[in-house]
């Protein structure tokens, strides 16, 4: 019977080798190393997971993560990594309103207007905000510069903008894990 290096619990513990890289004993169980994925995808944000035994820095395959990962944890890893991979691409928009969605627009700059494909709102291209009616780009950003100077003051000192969809939020208490109430995105304030 092994004892978990984490939980140092020995009943009823499942060890499995962690990834296909790892050449030592499985000594941490399947329970801790599920907690361990959850942290990093979860909370840290982060999809290069190491594995959690002591010394050991090999970094987990996605196929490592889906063999011994339970169904959920998976899924929100896969989706993490969805997330961070469509980002990438530079036409790729986040709806402003709160659906969750997002779209790569390929009108770019030429046609600022974009219209969610899963709830019809409309966003700005350029400025990623809600589409600002009655105003052109070119409008926008003189209102912009004349806009309340506290305000963008404020915003710039006590928010930090979402990594998922840029929309400001403001931490109001509580621990650092923070859920974008729009776009659902989990990161740490700090």
């Amino acid at each position: 019977m092994f004892e978990c290096t984490i939980c140092y619990e020995t009943e009823d513990r499942d060890f499995r080798k962690i990834t296909s890289k790892c050449s030592h004993r499985a000594v941490v169980c399947v329970e801790c190393v599920n907690n361990h994925i959850k942290s990093f995808s979860n909370e840290k944000q982060i999809l290069e997971i190491p594995c959690p035994t002591k010394g050991c820095k090999k970094i987990m395959e996605r196929h490592d993560i889906k063999n011994i990962a339970t169904d959920e944890i998976f899924e929100n890893y896969d989706e993490l990594a969805y997330k961070l991979a469509i980002q990438k691409i530079p036409e790729f928009r986040w709806c402003k309103a709160p659906c969750g969605a997002g779209q790569i627009h390929l009108g770019k700059d030429k046609a600022p207007v974009v219209t969610c494909e899963s709830c019809g709102s409309q966003s700005c291209y350029i400025h990623e905000v809600i589409w600002h009616i009655d105003q052109t780009c070119k409008e926008y950003d003189e209102n912009m510069k004349h806009s309340d100077f506290a305000t963008i003051d404020y915003i710039s000192r006590e928010t930090k903008r979402c990594p998922g969809c840029s929309i400001p939020i403001e931490k109001n208490g509580g621990c650092d894990h923070i859920t974008c109430t729009k776009c659902n995105y989990q990161f740490c304030w700090l």
